[in-house]
């Protein structure tokens, strides 16, 4: 466990998660990367809560990486962690401009106190690899928009009612 004196950007929480992985096993892969309830996305790109999966296949093991009240944890356990990512080394990782496209498309609800939730997706048969925005109120069903993003190129794929 590590204190952390701020929010992370997404691009700080994965070069800080991917050290660590890498530093508990070589061949550490990123599985799913999202912010949780207890630290949404902000305007700069930063969350206080963040949950990243990064897979072991040789050791048959994954490590869970999170951020949230001010620390920072990893916890591995044995199996497997899901359908991974094709992500490139240089997947797009500027959290400013996934909420500028959150905001671009969803400024409605912002407006009535949703926030930014961002995560990770992966397609079955050929694990395309996508950031899903949708929008979270605490006490209130989501917002019932997601967006859809190309977790490699940052390019808009939809917007889904």
């Amino acid at each position: 466990m590590t204190q952390v004196a701020k929010p992370l950007s997404l691009a700080d929480m994965y070069k800080m998660a991917a050290e660590r992985a890498t530093a508990w096993k070589p061949d550490a892969k990123l599985a799913s990367m999202g912010t949780t309830t207890l630290g949404l996305l902000k305007p700069d790109g930063t969350a206080a809560s963040w949950h990243l999966i990064f897979v072991s296949e040789a050791a048959n093991m994954f490590v869970s990486i999170d951020t949230a009240n001010g620390f920072f944890t990893c916890y591995a356990s044995a199996g497997k962690a899901g359908r991974m990512p094709d992500l490139k080394p240089d997947f797009f990782r500027d959290g400013a401009a996934l909420y500028s496209m959150a905001k671009q498309h969803g400024e409605a609800l912002l407006a009535q106190g949703y926030g930014v939730m961002l995560g990770t997706a992966a397609a079955p048969g050929d694990r395309h690899s996508t950031w899903r925005i949708n929008y979270h109120k605490e006490g209130a069903k989501d917002g019932g928009l997601h967006i859809v993003i190309d977790a490699n190129t940052g390019k808009l794929e939809k917007v889904l009612n």
